[in-house]
């Protein structure tokens, strides 16, 4: 048993089961949801550690301890907090995450794994957003998230007959490169996607079934979604 189950089944007056539903019950969230806080899968952002802080009867400070460690999927990712990533965070929107092997010239090894934000909202092209608009961090293979610098819901990427469930990684990028799929923002300030297309000299704009095709840009082109993940 970790220290944030510990807490949950104090919490649940000393009994574990059905601790995790009655607190994602009390928090607004699913299941699933504190089941990957409690398996160190996913860490909760910062308003929700507040209100589990509230919950508990607790400092929010000491709550976040609760999840020291514990966001580390891949054993050679380093203890991150959200601060520390910021404070990392380089002009392109990268992030660095090197663990503290080093090889045989001593210089650092890179890990295998990043950590994401899993934003409530979509940047512009310079990858640009606030604190309040993460909610979670994820920790991924880095081959996974192929080259991606945040996560999307999918429904608000634009993308349609989705589920609330779905999400999309992307990347910050005003570019429309032959064949990728290119997040747009619409005047009336809404988001769509569009698969390039080359024809000569023209850009042909498809909607991602590829079935429709039009030649008006829908809008200004602030990322490049780079792989779209169902049922997580």
């Amino acid at each position: 048993m970790n220290k944030f189950e510990k807490q949950l089944e104090k919490w649940n007056r000393g009994v574990l089961r059905g601790a995790q539903a009655r607190l994602a019950k009390a928090l607004g969230v699913s299941t699933a949801t504190t089941a990957l806080w409690a398996t160190g899968k996913r860490r909760p952002s910062k308003g929700y550690a507040e209100q589990m802080a509230r919950l508990f009867g607790m400092d929010a400070f000491d709550v976040y301890k609760l999840f020291d460690g514990r966001s580390i999927v891949y054993p050679d990712v380093p203890t991150l907090s959200a601060r520390s990533l910021r404070e990392r965070r380089t002009e392109d929107c990268s992030y660095i995450t090197q663990n503290k092997n080093t090889d045989a010239d001593g210089a650092a090894e890179q890990s295998n794994s990043v950590q994401l934000p899993f934003l409530n909202t979509v940047p512009d092209e310079s990858g640009r957003y606030e604190e309040s608009d993460v909610l979670e961090w994820w920790t991924l293979p880095r081959r996974f998230a192929r080259g991606a610098k945040y996560i999307l819901r999918a429904a608000d990427a634009g993308l349609k007959n989705t589920t609330p469930e779905d999400v999309c990684f992307a990347k910050p990028s005003a570019d429309m490169p032959q064949g990728k799929l290119v997040l747009f923002r619409t005047p009336e300030g809404t988001h769509v996607c569009r698969r390039i297309v080359r024809r000569g000299q023209k850009t042909v704009y498809a909607l991602p079934d590829g079935q429709t095709a039009v030649l008006r840009r829908p809008g200004r082109a602030v990322g490049i979604l780079l792989k779209l993940v169902s049922q997580l």
